[in-house]
């Protein structure tokens, strides 16, 4: 059964409620109001049996300051020669 994420406008709480994709949930099981809950946009998973690639934060961190360090060497020269 689906899982489907619901914002009560009444408590301020969120809440993850199971339900066929043709019902729709219409009281907040926190508070127990009715006519309070907004329909939160979802994100799911896939999984594949595919190898990804993965690279870490620490990869991609080092190659924008290799990057940058190009250019801003490439800039202070371009300065350096308009003098």
């Amino acid at each position: 059964m689906p899982r489907y994420e619901y914002y009560c406008s009444s408590c301020k709480k969120d809440t993850i409620i199971q339900h066929l994709s043709t019902e729709s949930a219409e009281v907040c099981p926190v508070c127990q109001q009715g006519g309070h809950l907004i329909k939160k946009i979802s994100t799911f998973r896939t999984f594949t049996k595919s190898k990804t690639t993965k690279r870490r934060v620490g990869d991609t961190t080092e190659e924008f300051i290799r990057t940058s360090r190009d250019e801003l060497k490439q800039q202070k020269k371009e300065m350096d020669d308009k003098r």
